[in-house]
């Protein structure tokens, strides 16, 4: 008679047939990272030049690692709910190549190139987003790299520069803050890394001394999406702080909990108040903007010719122009809606995929949100999940999903909040006799 752990011994044996691959996971980690910032200070890499540098390094990186895994570690690729949609956004687009259903074929094809390495880098993070060491560098990563880019944001602002860097002038006529030529892009930006540092604040996972210094990062980058003048940025702010608050609830229990939540939400509002000009306050409340209702307008005219399938993806500014109801000197880029635009440019099918995607990525974030274990994962998830909803409710008022830069790192949140696995509490092996 033997008394053997049985479950020990699985989980032996599975972890002998994935060695341990830590310094490769590192060495993903700072590719992906180093990326995502250089898209950022690459003045959000929307020129020509530094979009190639994304698109190029993105699909380096996802070669390297399918290669790597599949003919070195042997590690299996990992699932992802998210990945089904996706490609049946991909099979919309490659449809309108194949069938040249688009009004601008080379411009499909370009979008087509950046969406395809948002999907390369989605996959990348999906696959080196799992144990809490890679967790801790990434939340750390971002909230360092999100508070020196407010930081400069603020000091480039104060000093009334009308050059990024003080020393580039913006091609065309713009409001620049920070690195981005647009500050309603500068503020997706920040909506997107804020919550980072606001979760981590409000965690256990670091001493006080640490956590004051995560809130004070929180609230300098909340302060900059108000200071830029973004009233998108600053409405979807305003939104993700009750969403914040439904969150942590869901993973850290009591009353202490929500009275952190609700006294970092203060500070955040009394920072906004004592940065805030007359000026801002009386242009934040200025609401009204016809020129976009009238976009919306006419775009919908383009959905009713096209209604399935759409005009072709990117092709929206090279359509409009037949559609345009008013009178303007400026080029109409962009609905300044992501939702009316992406149904212009794919039609009900395309739109669907994206409410797929959406729902899929709440229902697999949420579903491992715990009452348990606080780590660095929880704080990922709950971190990623908040910014990618401050990115989706800025989308009704703006377009960042068509800023290269903000694109990938909403991507790669929505592959952080869907891909860790909970934290939970360990369970006591029983021995078996057999």
């Amino acid at each position: 008679m033997k008394v053997i752990e049985a479950s020990a011994i699985r989980v032996r044996r599975a972890s002998a047939s994935q060695p341990d691959d830590r310094s490769s996971v590192l060495a993903y980690l700072i590719l992906l990272c180093g990326l995502l910032m250089f898209g950022v200070l690459a003045f959000g890499a929307v020129e020509v030049w530094s979009t190639s540098i994304l698109e190029i390094c993105a699909a380096l990186l996802f070669t390297v690692m399918v290669a790597h895994r599949l003919c070195i570690s042997g590690v299996p690729v990992k699932r992802n709910s998210l990945y089904l949609p996706m490609l049946g956004f991909a099979s919309i687009a490659a449809l309108q190549l194949a069938l040249n259903l688009t009004a601008y074929r080379y411009e499909t094809l370009l979008v087509c190139l950046q969406y395809s390495a948002y999907g390369m880098l989605f996959f990348v993070a999906a696959q080196i987003a799992d144990d809490e060491r890679s967790c801790k560098i990434l939340v750390l990563t971002l909230s360092l790299f999100g508070s020196a880019v407010a930081l400069f944001a603020i000091c480039q602002n104060l000093s009334s520069t009308l050059l990024i860097y003080w020393l580039r002038a913006p091609s065309t006529a713009a409001s620049i803050f920070g690195p981005y030529v647009n500050h309603n892009h500068y503020a997706g930006l920040m909506e997107l890394l804020t919550p980072v540092a606001l979760v981590l604040s409000l965690s256990s996972v670091l001493p006080g001394g640490q956590r004051v210094l995560a809130a004070f990062a929180a609230i300098l980058m909340a302060g900059s999406i108000v200071l830029s003048l973004s009233r998108g940025g600053t409405l979807a702010l305003l939104f993700e702080l009750p969403v914040l608050f439904y969150m942590v609830s869901r993973f850290q229990s009591g009353t202490l909990a929500q009275i952190r939540v609700l006294l970092l939400v203060g500070a955040i509002l009394a920072f906004i108040g004592f940065i805030g000009s007359p000026a801002m306050w009386q242009h934040l409340g200025h609401l009204q903007d016809v020129l976009r209702l009238d976009i919306l307008k006419d775009s919908l005219k383009m959905v009713r010719q096209k209604p399935i399938l759409g005009w072709g993806l990117g092709t929206f500014p090279d359509v409009y122009p037949a559609f345009r109801s008013f009178y303007t000197a400026f080029f109409i880029n962009a609905a300044h809606n992501d939702y009316m635009q992406l149904l212009v440019e794919t039609g009900f099918v395309g739109f669907a995929c994206a409410i797929w995607f959406v729902a899929t990525l709440y229902r697999s974030g949420l579903r491992e949100i715990h009452n348990s274990q606080q780590g660095w994962r929880e704080i990922l998830r709950v971190a990623t999940l908040v910014g990618c909803t401050g990115t989706l409710v800025h989308s009704f008022f703006d377009f960042n999903l068509q800023v290269p830069a903000n694109a990938a790192l909403f991507f790669v949140f929505c592959a952080f909040a869907t891909s860790l696995p909970a934290n939970t509490e360990k369970i006591a092996l029983k021995p078996v006799r057999i």
